[in-house]
């Protein structure tokens, strides 16, 4: 059983707003709401798990009553002071063998980014999205000087959704009071305990809208991809990833 976790309870000030990022608006609807319906149409998703912030979890219900979502399939949870609290918080209430995490940022996820992901279960219990680097990569100094250039080659730009093997999620949560600092994701700390972390090809148009032009950026893929049919503006937009060797992951 797979359950997915996404987590809105990040605030928007880069973004200039006011509003947590997850509920800004994108194209007349709040950006939580494009995840949130991939999810909840995979056939392979159980239960959708929507973690925001105290004071939005009023309005994370009216949207999940507006659009249709079954209160049966789509729950909502208070996140945390940090991302991996809210993270656990939102994995606490699953009975899932596997959970995928996901950004709530991330609006364009795809059901074939999902199923590329899942087919890595008989490999690995933690398993990232990535996609490959495609600009320089350089070490900096303080001075104003550059450092090295780094094989791009040996370097992946992650994203999500990650999956992991809930139990042993929830134990790798218990040992953060004794890292040096709080992790970036949760597969850093599967890799702070030695646990294999495998990824799987995702897709370049599932960034994180952080910045203003990340979100007139999304804006126009929203404009462009935009169907009658509301969860296909992600899930079957009918592109290829840039992916090594013109490899692709095919919507399903």
């Amino acid at each position: 059983m797979v359950d997915a976790v996404i987590v809105g309870a990040g605030s928007g000030t880069r973004l200039g707003y006011s509003t947590p990022k997850a509920f800004v608006d994108l194209c007349g609807k709040p950006i939580l709401y494009y995840s949130l319906a991939v999810f909840n149409s995979h056939p392979s998703v159980n239960n959708v798990i929507l973690v925001v912030s105290a004071d939005m979890v009023g309005d994370a219900g009216a949207i999940v009553s507006k659009y249709g979502f079954s209160a049966d399939k789509v729950s909502i949870v208070t996140g945390g002071h940090e991302r991996w609290q809210s993270v656990q918080n939102g994995v606490a209430p699953s009975a899932a063998e596997w959970v995928l995490i996901h950004d709530a940022a991330r609006p364009f996820v795809t059901h074939g980014v999902i199923n590329s992901v899942l087919d890595m279960r008989d490999r690995f219990n933690c398993v990232i999205t990535a996609t490959p680097e495609i600009d320089t990569i350089r070490t900096f100094n303080s001075d104003g000087r550059c450092g090295a250039t780094i094989d791009r080659s040996n370097v992946l730009r992650v994203g999500t959704p990650q999956m992991f093997r809930r139990e042993f999620l929830i134990s790798a949560f218990n040992v953060i009071q004794y890292m040096p600092a709080s992790p970036t994701d949760e597969a850093a700390l599967f890799e702070s305990q030695g646990i294999p972390v495998g990824y799987s090809w995702g897709d370049s148009l599932n960034f994180k809208i952080t910045t203003k032009s990340d979100l007139m950026i999304a804006r126009a893929l929203v404009e462009k991809y935009h169907t009658t049919d509301e969860s296909s503006v992600a899930g079957d937009r009918g592109r290829a990833p840039l992916l090594p060797r013109q490899q692709r992951v095919d919507d399903g």
